[in-house]
């Protein structure tokens, strides 16, 4: 069963503008950005597919953490620049991990190497996917807020829950991830956690 709800769109704290002046300074860093998106869904694996160089291929971060219910993408996903450990803590669920995302912008790190970024995520037997343009966000005439998004939904029936997250189109002005800087990055940061896989 499959359906589209009504278009939804993000809700945007004032703290936005100050924070999007913060930019990526390395593709690696934006990818890191969303590993630390898994680690905080109480992921235990992470999966992560580079394109190969000179390419067309999209870039990959697929997760098996909690996922976002439709109800969480609307109250959380799109409520922009929300600090949720004023809401959730400052520990995880599951792994009671300290909680890396703070600024509630994590979502936006694709965009910031991409073009184009589509989120798959799956939870409690339902599947979300939302699909957006940074360039239609830039050339929408008006506030963020009023930037319509479609989300499909669609009942899975199983157990299985995370997040992948596509990023294509490349933005040119960035170098390419770097296979063994981003290796270097992650083993910095994850290297001696238990629980949490990254291939």
């Amino acid at each position: 069963m499959s359906s589209f709800p009504e278009t939804i769109s993000f809700r945007v704290s004032p703290r936005l503008t100050e924070i999007l002046g913060e930019n990526y300074r390395s593709t690696e860093l934006a990818v890191k950005e969303l590993v630390d998106n898994a680690w905080d869904a109480d992921a235990s694996e992470v999966r992560i597919l580079l394109p190969e160089p000179m390419t067309s291929q999209p870039l990959r971060i697929a997760d098996n953490g909690a996922g976002m219910k439709p109800t969480e993408l609307e109250s959380d996903y799109f409520n922009v620049a929300r600090d949720r450990r004023q809401t959730k803590g400052n520990a995880t669920q599951t792994f009671h991990r300290k909680v890396k995302g703070r600024k509630g912008i994590g979502k936006f790190a694709g965009l910031m190497v991409a073009d184009h970024m589509t989120v798959e995520t799956t939870a409690s037997g339902i599947r979300s996917t939302l699909s957006f343009r940074r360039s239609a966000m830039l050339e929408h005439e008006g506030d963020l807020e009023n930037f319509p998004i479609d989300f499909l939904t669609e009942e899975t029936g199983d157990l299985i829950s995370g997040t992948t997250i596509t990023l294509s189109d490349l933005h040119q002005n960035l170098q390419f991830p770097n296979p063994d800087k981003l290796r270097l990055l992650l083993v910095r940061e994850y290297g001696q956690e238990e629980n949490f896989r990254l291939s």
